[in-house]
């Protein structure tokens, strides 16, 4: 039986005036716009703040024109792009708020309360904002790593996503990188009748076998142990010199490098981490900090868009429990927390036993 029946929330709040949000999410990516689809249906004054300019997460960023193919329901698959748009509309049409290019800074505690609720300050670099309960959805990766010797030239043609349909058709592109994205970047520009050189620092790609096949089937030139020494504008391009000596003059850049670790923004909030600096959670997706919980990536071991989306629901309705029953739910964690200690103390005492046989 569901737990709930779908709360409208009334259209005519004035959000740009709340003294504070039931719940505030951290990052637009699956595991955030499942959340917040699932506390606006409980009507619960929802915000989400995103640091990318648009919605959608990794999927939108890494797989925008390419077919997803294990998501259950989508047997011809789906793109990220398409996925991603029927997922802000969605929770859009359920009254979510939205504030892109924002980017954590801070969560503070306050001596402010509602209900005997304690509120949060979520500090942003665009704002400050009130909130019962916060949900961290922002991915353990989040920012991609960036080529300095690039981006000194401050060009919208340095590009840090892959491609799209209509992008880079019959246009020269270096592509530097050598895991998967960087060599799926490389095949849509291709299949564009575009040009491209590859840049692979090391030895050997670390992407798929057959997406180096496919480069080359498609005509595309693949040069190993270089990186990019200098960079500058000629004649209307973008020139690049090599490490061995060689220039190569291109019409954009798609840089594919991997991404930078939001364990530094983790330490910040002075929550537990575990030892891969990926955030530790109880059985409810709460951290060390009561109120704050973490969904996706940031803490799971399978990093899959149905299992973002099954723990942001889940966070969302212990978030939900917790605003509207709070005591019952913390006397549940405590019979949790009892039980568990019952069962450590079992086995070690089991072990002992086992040892003196």
């Amino acid at each position: 039986m569901a737990d709930f029946k779908v709360t409208q929330l009334d259209p005519d709040t004035d959000f740009d005036n709340l003294t504070y949000w039931d719940v505030l999410i951290v990052g637009a990516g699956p595991a955030g716009l499942a959340a917040s689809l699932t506390t606006a249906h409980r009507g619960l004054t929802t915000l989400v703040i995103e640091a990318k300019d648009q919605p959608g997460g990794q999927p939108m960023f890494l797989y925008a024109e390419k077919k997803i193919v294990d998501i259950p329901g989508f047997p011809d698959g789906i793109t990220g792009e398409e996925l991603s748009e029927r997922t802000f509309r969605q929770a859009k049409n359920a009254f979510v708020q939205f504030r892109f290019e924002e980017e954590l800074i801070a969560i503070e505690d306050t001596d402010q309360t509602e209900k005997e609720d304690p509120l949060k300050k979520v500090i942003t670099s665009q704002g400050e904002y009130l909130c019962r309960k916060v949900i961290l959805a922002c991915g353990l990766l989040h920012y991609p790593r960036k080529l300095a010797v690039l981006d000194h030239l401050e060009s919208k043609r340095v590009h840090y996503k892959t491609p799209r349909v209509t992008d880079y058709h019959g246009e020269s592109v270096v592509v530097v990188g050598a895991g998967d994205s960087a060599l799926d970047a490389a095949v849509m520009v291709l299949q564009r009748h575009g040009k491209v050189d590859l840049l692979i620092r090391g030895e050997t790609a670390s992407g798929k076998a057959d997406s180096m096949g496919r480069i080359k089937q498609l005509g595309g030139t693949i040069r190993t142990q270089v990186e990019i020494s200098e960079a500058r504008y000629c004649d209307g391009q973008i020139a690049v010199t090599l490490t061995d000596g060689s220039i190569l003059c291109a019409d954009h850049m798609i840089v594919q490098i991997g991404f930078l670790s939001a364990k530094e923004t983790f330490e910040r909030l002075d929550i537990l981490l575990n030892e891969d600096g990926s955030i530790a959670i109880d059985p409810y997706y709460e951290t060390s900090r009561r109120g704050i919980f973490a969904v996706g990536d940031v803490h799971g071991d399978i990093k899959l868009i149905a299992v973002a989306w099954a723990e942001g629901i889940q966070a969302a309705i212990y978030a939900f429990k917790e605003i509207t029953s709070p005591y019952w739910l913390n006397e549940r964690r405590l019979s949790d927390y009892k039980m568990a200690l019952i069962g450590e103390k079992m086995t070690h005492a089991a072990s002992q036993v086992a040892k003196r046989k």
